[in-house]
């Protein structure tokens, strides 16, 4: 550079090459704080911990949760409106003649059609075991069967479906009768009590006169009606029992072959009494008749499927709470369908009925679970004997 006439030479520091870092001590733990910076990065996420699973995506019932209910809106779907149609034959003037039906037999001939068919239609997609139970106790099996359909629907005529209804739901009384006298069986003074309780529920209900609307005072016959069909009921249960503890037939074997000879029973019932001939005339005038009839018993078949599924795959104690409480929802169903005017005490009776029922039902379960408790406690102790015997061979 020229500077007033002066020359300058640039002049700069002069660096050794010893005095500049080595290449490899400069890139070396560069790379190293890198990797060390990345894996501490990737350790950090993989210990971050995931999210919690939304209430919304986490199923908000169990599966057997969810048995239980579709079971119980299958009994109450099916035998509501069961109970709505039953009463609908009875109580409702067909065309414009008014004509009422009467004839209990055809009705109880196609609701025991319609539960064969469905039962016989079922068995090749159930168990699969050979029918071993001879014709005879089946037939004695529908034979009481179908006298209780028979005693129960003749009793309308004698009563409002309320009473019906509820006098149906005291099937423990001709049970224990029964067992005293048949088996000489012996019960508590807690079973004596709820029968006591239900008894008196429905003589209170039986006597209380209805305001408007009430749907008709109870009549003895409808009484005598009542109790012969519980008293049915209590022997179809008890020949059913034995039945199954002796040939062990599946369920849909034993629903088709009682349903198949009750039909065989009410054909030749009906061609003696000739309501086959009038119930036919009768649905060939009035095809509405025909359409309740079917539908009638078409909710008995799918009704009966779902209380065998129930008792099967979910628990007996689970498929009686169902059904006691599904006959105090048909009362309710009645009263409000068809005006029916209870009175306080009617429901107070109703409630005397029920409580009855409830207590009995639990105290049963309460019973069994005591006895299956000390059963497994006693084949515990039974093998804890057989190790010592063991241990002491030894």
């Amino acid at each position: 550079f020229k500077l007033a006439g002066h020359s300058v030479s640039p002049s700069f520091p002069q660096c050794s090459s010893s005095s500049l870092p080595p290449a490899s001590l400069s890139v070396r733990p560069l790379a190293l704080n890198m990797a060390a910076h990345s894996l501490e990065k990737l350790e950090k996420r993989q210990a971050k911990p995931e999210p919690a699973p939304s209430r919304w995506s986490a199923p908000l019932l169990s599966r057997e949760e969810l048995t239980v209910i579709g079971c119980a809106l299958g009994i109450y779907t099916c035998y509501l409106k069961y109970g709505v149609l039953q009463e609908k034959i009875y109580k409702r003037a067909y065309g414009l003649e008014g004509e009422h039906f009467t004839m209990s037999i055809f009705l109880v001939l196609i609701q025991c059609a319609v539960n064969a068919l469905f039962a016989f239609a079922a068995v090749p997609f159930s168990e699969h075991k050979p029918n071993t139970v001879p014709p005879r106790q089946y037939a004695v099996v529908a034979f009481f069967y179908i006298s209780a359909m028979l005693a129960s629907f003749h009793a309308l005529h004698h009563m409002s479906y309320p009473m019906q209804a509820l006098g149906k739901s005291c099937k423990m009384i001709p049970v224990m009768l029964i067992g005293m006298v048949v088996r000489g069986k012996r019960y508590s003074t807690r079973d004596f009590l709820c029968v006591l309780l239900i008894t008196s529920g429905v003589v209170l209900f039986s006597l209380s006169r209805p305001s408007k609307g009430g749907g008709g005072h109870t009549e003895p016959m409808g009484v005598f009606l009542l109790f012969v069909s519980l008293l049915m009921d209590g022997l179809t249960g008890a020949f059913q029992e034995k039945l199954v503890s002796d040939h062990k037939p599946t369920t849909h074997q034993l629903m088709g072959y009682q349903n198949a000879w009750s039909v065989l029973l009410l054909l030749a019932g009906s061609l003696v009494t000739g309501e086959l001939t009038a119930g036919t005339a009768f649905v060939m005038r009035h095809p509405e008749a025909m359409r309740d009839i079917l539908m009638f018993g078409l909710m008995s078949a799918l009704g009966q499927n779902f209380i065998f599924y129930t008792v099967r795959n979910v628990s007996a104690l689970a498929c009686t709470t169902i059904t006691t409480t599904r006959k105090f929802f048909t009362i309710l169903i009645s009263v409000l369908t068809y005006g029916h005017s209870l009175m306080a005490t009617q429901w107070l009776a109703v409630a005397m009925v029920f409580s009855g029922i409830v207590w009995e039902t639990v105290a049963k379960h309460q019973q069994k679970s005591k006895k299956k408790v000390e059963g497994e406690n006693i084949k515990k102790g039974k093998k804890g004997d057989e190790a010592e015997l063991e241990k002491k061979d030894n």
